[in-house]
């Protein structure tokens, strides 16, 4: 790999982590602290703060569900195809996508046009 194809590569990694990763953590924690803070105040109870946890992972994972086919998409479309399979193995270490058969990988939410994108 030229240096100039390693920071490519290292781009759609990188923007991996900022449009699928970093969404998904300001939605888990952003509710978290918001029940959190409101707990706090006495403006829900505690119980219901809990919810608000619960709701937050829930809420966490569909926004990666939703998000996360296109950007395997966009990845893949802009990687070289003698890298995609580096490109698949970076992706599961960066905590970007799962590996292949993985129980969560099956969560992913593609529509048909996606799957057949991906499919080739």
């Amino acid at each position: 790999m030229t240096k100039e194809e390693q920071i490519e590569f290292n781009k759609v990694l990188n923007k991996g982590q900022l449009f699928i990763n970093f969404p998904v953590m300001i939605v888990m924690f952003g509710l978290m602290g918001l029940s959190w803070y409101l707990n706090e105040l006495g403006l829900i109870s505690k119980s219901l703060m809990i919810s608000g946890f619960i709701i937050s992972f829930i809420l966490g994972w569909l926004v990666w569900s939703f998000s996360i086919a296109k950007w395997r998409i966009w990845a893949f479309e802009k990687t070289d195809i003698k890298f995609h399979s580096k490109l698949k193995s970076e992706a599961i270490k960066a905590k970007l996508i799962w590996s292949d058969g993985h129980f969560f990988e099956k969560t992913e939410v593609r529509t048909k046009l996606q799957k057949e994108k991906l499919m080739i």
